[in-house]
């Protein structure tokens, strides 16, 4: 049975007219330069090992011996008993992971008359741009989110799990006091140390909280007393100028996630994710922002350091030699076209005439944990229905009242 090749294309048959336009994803900080990347090391195993050498302290490191006059020999203190360091160290395993992405198949007789062909593969071609994006965006959330060690409820002793977080329901939003207290933490297990830290700011490390803009505006304005607008040096701005970021507050810089991970609670955790799938006119389908995402009671702030992980990418293989070639792929999820020849007409891929083709897209990728311990990932209320109203003032009630306004009237408050 031959392929299905359904036109999805638009045909000028209700007189379309103008510009053709398109709705996208926004683009996130876990997709422009937030997450290191690194090259995968080939000829090794498809499971390969990070080591990590642990801190380490001697049992008696507050012992000291007094220096003494020698008594014939017995007590020698010019050589005195040395304390014993131990070692030890940790090994974490990771590994390749693929995906591959396909866009709908071209016929070359349905671009013929369609309306506007060019613009509209053009606007399907930025559209799967924005779908690899959105991919590694996810890629990114997850893979933190499941590498870090500390995967806390913001509610009484701050709960938490490395492996899943506890069933346990948040009782309150995030707040500073609950920053400081990790702030303090990862400074106590060095976490700031080997580019844990995007900058300092007189003296003081800086991390970074990804969270939405809800929450950061109300930490922001959690100490009225004082000014949370701490400008932050050179360094912190010129490493996350892409994010739209130059401020911090108490040691954190925000940066803003459009779309952070949300869930609810019965007994158990659900996510809700952002787009939901409905039809479009033509029949086929498309997303739009789910009403319970909106309306999710519960979400996560992350804060982010680099030295968590790396995300890992294998280099592009041409040839392994004697005579060998192969089509170079990315593994980053760039698309090409391909129009593959197939005369098998009992294929469902019948293409003899390579009329027809689609654009595919190869990803691959392994998350190497460097320091989990450091990870944190607070999930925390969020108020969706909170909208800061205030009822006007008594005396502007009084003095202009919704009476006092014909429907030519109109006033403006300087």
């Amino acid at each position: 049975m031959a392929l299905s090749l359904d036109d999805k294309l638009a045909r000028n048959e209700n007189s379309l007219a103008g510009k053709i336009y398109k709705t996208s994803i926004p683009t996130s900080v876990w997709n422009t330069g937030l997450v290191v990347k690194e090259e995968w090391t080939n000829g090794l195993s498809d499971t390969q090992r990070v080591l990590t050498v642990e801190r380490n302290l001697p049992a008696n490191i507050d012992t000291w011996a007094d220096i003494a006059t020698p008594n014939n020999g017995a007590t020698n203190t010019c050589a005195p008993t040395a304390d014993i360091i131990p070692r030890g160290h940790t090994a974490r395993t990771y590994s390749l992971v693929q995906k591959a992405q396909e866009s709908d198949r071209i016929c070359v007789n349905d671009t013929r008359n369609a309306w506007e062909t060019n613009e509209q593969i053009a606007k399907m071609f930025a559209n799967l741009r924005a779908v690899t994006a959105y991919t590694w965006k996810r890629r990114g959330q997850l893979e933190y989110t499941r590498v870090a060690e500390n995967k806390v409820i913001a509610a009484s002793g701050l709960p938490f799990n490395d492996a899943a977080f506890p069933a346990i329901a948040p009782t309150t939003i995030l707040t500073q006091k609950i920053l400081n207290i990790y702030y303090q933490t990862l400074l106590q297990m060095g976490a700031a140390e080997d580019g844990g830290a995007l900058g300092r700011m007189d003296g003081r490390p800086q991390f970074v909280l990804v969270t939405d803009m809800d929450t950061s505006d109300t930490i922001m304005r959690e100490t009225s007393s004082q000014n949370p607008f701490l400008w932050n040096d050179k360094r912190v701005k010129e490493l996350l100028s892409p994010l739209g970021v130059d401020r911090s507050f108490r040691g954190f810089t925000h940066v803003i996630d459009t779309h952070p991970r949300r869930y609810t609670f019965n007994g158990t955790w659900t996510e809700v994710e952002p787009w939901e799938e409905v039809a479009a006119d033509d029949g086929t389908v498309k997303r739009k922002l789910r009403a319970a995402y909106i309306e999710a009671p519960y979400t996560d702030s992350t804060i982010f350091l680099p030295n968590v992980m790396t995300m890992l990418h294998p280099r592009p293989i041409s040839t392994v030699g004697s005579g060998t070639s192969f089509d170079p792929q990315t593994y980053v999820g760039d698309f090409k076209w391909l129009n593959v020849q197939n005369v098998d007409s009992a294929s469902a891929y019948y293409n003899p005439d390579r009329a027809w083709g689609f654009y595919r897209s190869l990803m691959m990728s392994a998350t190497k944990p460097v320091h989990p311990e450091f990870g944190v990932v607070i999930r925390h209320l969020r108020c969706p229905n909170d909208i800061g109203g205030t009822a006007c003032p008594a005396a502007f009630a009084d003095e202009v009242g919704a009476s006092d306004l014909g429907s030519g009237d109109s006033f403006f408050v300087e």
